[in-house]
């Protein structure tokens, strides 16, 4: 996957899903869907065709609200619940959008997410070895990284 089209994906709110999809995905029925619409829990983007169509953010709302509620919660503080944890993917997808560099798969076993731009101009790695499920991180200046160097981080890091 090119750079551009991940931060194409982080910038993205485009993607429309009808009330059936919707309810489908999230296990929340239409009725219940359209009763959050009511009471302005949720919003969808309008319709088409005569359905209902909601974007993306609000798919995820949906089924964050679901899950509170499921963990017994009331609906009000699911859905403000909700909210919060939304503002907090927000700004995290912020961060992401402005620091993604790239993303690379190296020997078949490790992924490597590289984040820069930092104020301390130290590249950041982000490292999980597919085969341990292990994940570490390292701050270096350009390098390549390269399998040997990956394995050498991660003997260091079981010392």
């Amino acid at each position: 996957m090119k750079n551009n089209t991940v931060k194409q994906l982080l910038e993205s709110d485009d993607l429309l899903v009808g009330i059936s999809e919707l309810s489908k995905v999230t296990g929340v029925s239409p009725r219940q869907i359209r009763y959050w619409e009511q009471k302005g829990y949720i919003h969808s983007a309008g319709e088409k065709s005569g359905n209902r169509q909601f974007k993306l953010p609000m798919v995820i709302k949906v089924e964050i609200i679901k899950h509170f509620l499921d963990e017994g919660y009331t609906l009000t503080v699911a859905v403000e619940k909700a909210k919060e944890r939304q503002e907090n993917v927000h700004h995290a997808k912020l961060l992401l959008r402005d620091t993604f560099k790239g993303i690379q798969n190296i020997g078949n076993r490790y992924t490597v997410i590289q984040l820069d731009d930092f104020v301390n101009q130290a590249g950041f790695y982000l490292i999980r070895d597919n085969q341990t499920n292990q994940s570490t991180y390292q701050m270096i200046e350009e390098a390549e990284i390269t399998e040997d160097l990956l394995e050498k981080w991660f003997e260091s890091k079981e010392k």
